[in-house]
């Protein structure tokens, strides 16, 4: 059975000694930070959030915690430090701790929009979703014109099965940017699951059009066209997302099914190990699916079966 898409991301040059061209800059600038939060009493405020920034940068998590704590001893009013702080903790997915830490930034600074947003991710990750929208909605009010608040909160929607709110969201943020191919998905995803195939087709073409580096589009569309016998149009649609989206793993194994389905066995175990090549994970959903039993019964299929077993061994 092809697995379905959920609803609604640097090349660098490494020294010999290990260390980034990003990183190296990086300590430049933590260095002369410090020379300069030191010398410059007017502008100590500024420094401390950029030496806490550096340092987050870096991987130095307890030292721009210190930074942080630091900004809220002696700027009790500012809301970056407590917000610097909750950030820390998201980053670690603590994500509890991170809620209280937004709403201490929150209390200092009632209009300061990233806390809002980032408790709403927050709120959501700890399955408090009705909060994460009233988060965004707040976004919304403070900033009418912020795309991903409203995307959002229309998925957040979506995913609650309030579908003509979640619509009404991502209309909402394709007047911000037209065309943007995450709106237009996720109208899409909508749509699909309110019996509105004909039009969902229409979104995920437009969101392709719109940009045809985003493999999901190519995925929904496609399984849309298998859901109506359209089995070689199926193909069609996700061959050119696999052009598009080469690493898409789940391109090539759902591609193997519909590939099984019309009798092209041995096409089909092709791109179950190309599949399995960039994401070994879904030999295990061969295992089971019932479109591709024809594949199981292959030579070849469990041979790749001891070779994978054998990475496994390996890596552990």
């Amino acid at each position: 059975m092809p697995i379905d898409a959920s609803s609604a991301t640097i090349y660098l040059w490494r020294y010999e000694d290990g260390f980034t061209m990003k990183e190296l800059l990086l300590y430049i600038r933590y260095g002369l930070t410090c020379v300069l939060y030191r010398v410059n009493k007017k502008k100590t405020l500024q420094y401390a959030l950029e030496l806490a920034l550096i340092a987050e940068q870096l991987g130095w998590v307890f030292r721009a915690a210190r930074s942080y704590y630091r900004i809220i001893k002696e700027y009790p009013e500012d809301a970056r430090g407590y917000y610097g702080i909750a950030i820390l903790n998201d980053n670690r997915k603590q994500y509890h701790k991170a809620n209280d830490w937004y709403k201490k930034a929150l209390e200092v600074n009632p209009k300061f929009i990233p806390a809002w947003f980032f408790l709403a991710g927050a709120a959501h990750e700890t399955g408090d979703k009705q909060m994460a929208i009233e988060c965004y909605q707040k976004v919304i009010d403070l900033d009418p014109s912020n795309f991903w608040a409203y995307n959002n909160a229309g998925s957040i929607c979506e995913e609650l099965d309030r579908n003509t709110e979640a619509l009404q969201y991502f209309r909402k943020a394709l007047e911000i940017i037209p065309r943007q191919h995450k709106a237009l998905f996720n109208i899409g995803v909508v749509l699909s699951k309110m019996g509105y195939e004909q039009k969902a087709q229409e979104y995920y073409w437009e969101s392709i059009r719109g940009y045809n580096r985003y493999p999901y589009s190519f995925l929904n569309l496609s399984l849309l066209y298998k859901n109506q016998k359209q089995l070689e149009r199926a193909i069609v649609v996700i061959s050119e997302g696999i052009r598009c989206n080469p690493n898409a793993s789940f391109l090539y194994y759902n591609r193997a099914c519909f590939l099984a389905i019309t009798g092209n066995v041995d096409d089909a175990f092709i791109d179950v190990v190309r599949a399995a090549k960039l994401n070994p994970s879904f030999i295990k959903y061969a295992e089971k699916d019932e479109d591709l039993e024809s594949v199981r019964k292959l030579p070849g299929y469990k041979a790749l079966k001891k070779i994978l077993s054998k990475q496994e061994e390996c890596n552990e």
